[in-house]
């Protein structure tokens, strides 16, 4: 399969490998921020809606996650057509972090070993095949590294235009490139919801509306759209970090026309920061 943007796919990839690597952390929190990189990818996200259309998502989960009656012990076997693996992966990861799985629960019936810890095995046995998955599909390496990744972003960066003349609001593409960036990795997210209710088809029409309103240019229903985006969101818990972060960048673009610092440049000290709780988890 041929990626009209390899390099959201490889990031996801590398996202993957990091997560891995990790030991002791929430899983369901973590699987949020694996989960929101997903979504940057349009090519995969095409991919497993088909995926998950092409399987029966509790008679796979059945197979794959296996109690013997008798003897009680455990068998986690995914499947091995690739399209029904990753069709039940993301389904599994969704029904974990909409806490319709218990996670703590999950983790302890199927994924006990003496070597590992229940996090570890889970890592082992679902990321990684999933991530083998996704890359079977692309043709990426699974061992792919952020240096590499770093290379290839660097050689794809273009030219830099010239400066653009100062507006009324300073960055105001930017702001609206990215809202609508975040407004469509809801929608993508909410593909992935199994039954139509009014609720959902409410939240759809505020995040449509949002992404119009930013090609009209028209900051202040932005504005006004993604208060009321907090209300009708509250119970789709799988896009709460993007609402979030949506809330967060109008509200930093506001104290940056007040004279605070532009919400798309993170300064040093913040970017360190970063790496070292990266480091800690």
């Amino acid at each position: 399969m041929e990626a009209t943007n390899i390099l959201d796919v490889e990031k996801f990839i590398v996202e993957c490998s990091d997560m891995m690597s990790g030991k002791f952390f929430d899983l369901r929190k973590r699987l949020d921020k694996f989960l929101s990189v997903m979504t940057e990818s349009e090519d995969i996200l095409n991919l497993l809606a088909d995926a998950i259309d092409s399987i029966d998502y509790e008679t796979e989960f059945e197979k794959a996650f296996y109690i013997d009656k008798k003897s009680g012990a455990v068998k986690v076997s995914l499947p091995v057509d690739n399209k029904k693996k990753l069709g039940l992966c993301v389904s599994l990861f969704n029904d974990l972090t909409n806490e319709k799985l218990n996670t703590n629960q999950f983790l302890e019936t199927y994924f006990q070993d003496k070597k590992l810890t229940p996090v570890q095995n889970f890592l082992e046995k679902v990321i990684k095949t999933f991530r083998d998955g996704i890359c079977k599909e692309f043709g990426i390496d699974p061992n792919l590294s952020q240096d590499e990744l770093n290379k290839h972003i660097l050689d794809s960066k273009p030219e830099k235009e010239p400066e653009e003349e100062k507006e009324e609001f300073p960055q105001i593409d930017m702001l609206l490139s990215e809202v609508s960036r975040i407004s469509n990795q809801i929608l993508a997210v909410l593909k992935f919801e199994k039954k139509r209710t009014d609720n959902l088809d409410d939240l759809e029409f505020v995040v449509e509306t949002i992404i119009h309103s930013c090609q009209a240019k028209d900051l202040m229903v932005v504005n006004g759209l993604v208060v009321g985006l907090e209300y009708v969101s509250r119970k789709f818990k799988n896009i709460r970090h993007l609402v979030g972060d949506l809330t967060s960048l109008i509200y930093d673009y506001y104290e940056f026309l007040g004279g605070g610092p532009s919400p798309f440049e993170l300064p040093a000290q913040e970017e360190n920061q970063e790496e070292i709780e990266e480091t800690e988890e």
